[in-house]
């Protein structure tokens, strides 16, 4: 029986092969394997017994067992905020040495500042948002800092990482999620897949390592 897993290479049927020979020649996700349990040809990323190899390459597909709960990625939100806040004090106290301050002592500062200041306030909070998630996300962590820290992944369907492209895409998504009072959140509650509306516009998926 440890001699009964077949290939297809190059539309030609190529075996038998053991578990470990098919591991050591480099399986790829989407080689169509015949396995000892089945009666028909699957990608081998079908194939639950290749989940630990895959893994072992960085390649985490997201079976369903395996997807962050709202739990896990709501406390690696928390994490990057704080993460995020520090980040965004740096940057204002930067522009503030350079001429562009802005008086935020207090909530009633705030509500004080001309429309124009507010706008540019909240351009500088999302693209510090934006460019922290895409960077992160697209970066071998495949996921921000609050992420790493918590164990959760950003990956594809295929369980790989991101383009920056689509880790941009992504991060847009995500301060639109937030714009809208954070209800592009809420899918991850009911989705079948655990879904943010960013994960849906990027086509991405949250597991947990």
């Amino acid at each position: 029986m440890n001699n009964q897993y077949y290939i297809l290479v190059d539309n030609e049927q190529s075996g038998p092969f053991s578990y470990d020979e098919l591991t050591e020649m480099g399986l790829d996700i989407h080689t169509r394997v015949l396995s000892p349990l089945a009666d028909t040809w699957q990608d081998a990323c079908d194939l639950p017994e290749f989940y630990p190899y895959f893994e072992s390459r960085g390649i985490y597909l997201p079976t369903g067992d395996n997807l962050a709960s709202f739990g896990w990625r709501f406390l690696a939100y928390v994490i990057d905020y704080v993460i995020l806040s520090f980040l965004l004090n740096f940057i204002l106290r930067f522009l503030a040495s350079n001429g562009i301050k802005f008086t935020l002592g207090t909530y009633n500062d705030l509500l004080k500042m001309p429309i124009n200041e507010i706008l540019l306030l909240q351009l500088i909070t999302s693209i510090t948002l934006v460019l922290y998630n895409s960077i992160c996300e697209a970066s071998p962590m495949k996921g921000s800092l609050g992420k790493k820290l918590c164990r959760i992944v950003v990956v594809d369907v295929d369980g790989m990482g991101q383009s920056y492209l689509n880790a941009l895409l992504r991060s847009v998504g995500k301060a639109i999620s937030i714009f809208l009072l954070y209800t592009g959140f809420l899918p991850i509650l009911f989705t079948e897949h655990r879904q943010a509306l960013h994960d849906m516009i990027a086509k991405t998926y949250v597991v947990k390592l």
